[in-house]
């Protein structure tokens, strides 16, 4: 029967870890430690490990070991400040992130490790200056340019964080988060159309399906798309009084009721409306992804059925506004207002809280006068 021995166990935990085994390498992680308690290198690997399998408590402990296993290893320190936010103990972490530094300053995840503290404790300046070194030191680490993004979003530096995303996607192609964040940037400086940012976000699902963030914002845009059906039907309301005669003004013709042919016509242009505005430009140009989501989001989730309900009720009225030949204009005046109310009003208070929230968006991440 042969027995490991410590090096052995080391290149076993090490390979395990690589392979996201976490429960396994910590157990073989234990074992050299064991027999080899001043390694600082295994004590911060196993703090990983223990942070993986969801024990805070034992990887503080870890670190706390690597710490005191040889106070002078960087990657000691950068476990603990790993693992301190964790607990709630902010300043702590970036104290801890600030020695490996100290200790390292070449090592670009230290400079990484020091901005995700700072990022933590709100203070984004010092976060984008730490993750701004880490990319100087290691300019070819697709991770190091993506966590740039977040401190320089939060700075108000846009174009550094477009630049980010942008090498990010160079070095690394299949990052689902730089690519769904980079058309989240584009759609807020309208830069690409919904049916574009549909496909992004489609692709970046693809590349990673459990991504529930990028699920949520393809299921927001959705959600954009179908409250855009409200302006169809509202076109739809407007043709319809106009034909009709519902509201006459001026010298247009006023006599009830409308001759077949007008509201025929009338009828043809809604058509046209919608095929246009739903089909050739909004659905037609959706990705595969997306239009399948459409579906999905319609059946699971109800409220995302209210603004197709608003569409739909306003088409049906103006519809009855030009097939019924109306001989009381008061009659057709409250179908033309009781048609268009559900239409209208979810529409003027959806666009005031979306104003509101973009003020509220820019406002928290201006960057703070000195």
């Amino acid at each position: 029967m042969t027995t490991d021995t410590g090096a052995d166990l080391l290149r076993r935990a090490g390979a395990l870890l690589d392979l996201e085994r976490f429960e396994q390498a910590a157990e073989l992680y234990v074992r050299y430690l064991a027999e080899e308690p001043g390694n600082a290198w295994a004590w911060g690997d196993l703090a990983r490990c223990k942070v993986r399998t969801g024990d805070r408590e034992g990887a503080l402990a870890a670190a706390d070991a690597a710490v005191a296993a040889d106070p002078q290893c960087d990657y000691a320190w950068r476990m603990r400040a790993f693992v301190l936010p964790l607990l709630g103990r902010l300043d702590e972490a970036v104290e801890a992130s600030r020695t490996a530094v100290r200790l390292g300053p070449e090592e670009a995840n230290n400079h990484s490790m020091l901005a995700r503290s700072l990022v933590i404790a709100a203070d984004h300046e010092g976060a984008f200056q730490a993750a701004l070194k880490a990319v100087e030191l290691r300019p070819d680490d697709a991770g190091l340019h993506f966590n740039l993004a977040h401190p320089a979003h939060r700075t108000g530096r846009h174009d550094i964080r477009e630049k980010a995303l942008l090498e990010c996607l160079r070095l690394d192609p299949q990052n689902a988060d730089a690519r769904a964040q980079l058309a989240e940037l584009r759609d807020e400086a309208g830069r690409i159309k919904l049916p574009e940012l549909a496909g992004e976000y489609t692709a970046a699902l693809g590349t990673r399906p459990d991504a529930h963030y990028i699920e949520l914002k393809l299921n927001e845009l959705v959600l954009r798309l179908l409250r855009r059906t409200r302006w169809f039907a509202l076109l739809c309301l407007v043709i319809a009084a106009q034909a009709g005669r519902v509201f006459p003004t001026g010298d247009a013709p006023t006599a009830l009721p409308v001759p077949l042919g007008i509201r025929l016509w009338a009828l043809a242009l809604m058509a046209l409306a919608w095929a246009l505005g739903a089909w050739f430009l909004a659905y037609r140009k959706l990705p595969r992804g997306a239009r399948s989501a459409v579906w999905s989001l319609l059946r699971r989730y109800w409220p995302a059925r209210l603004p197709l309900a608003h569409a739909l009720w306003g088409t049906v009225c103006a519809v009855a506004l030009v097939l019924v030949p109306w001989t009381d204009r008061g009659d057709a005046q409250v179908l033309a207002v009781v048609g268009a109310v559900p239409v209208v009003i979810p529409m003027w208070f959806g666009n005031a809280w979306r104003r509101e929230e973009k003020h509220r968006r820019e406002k928290a991440h201006a960057p703070k006068k000195a």
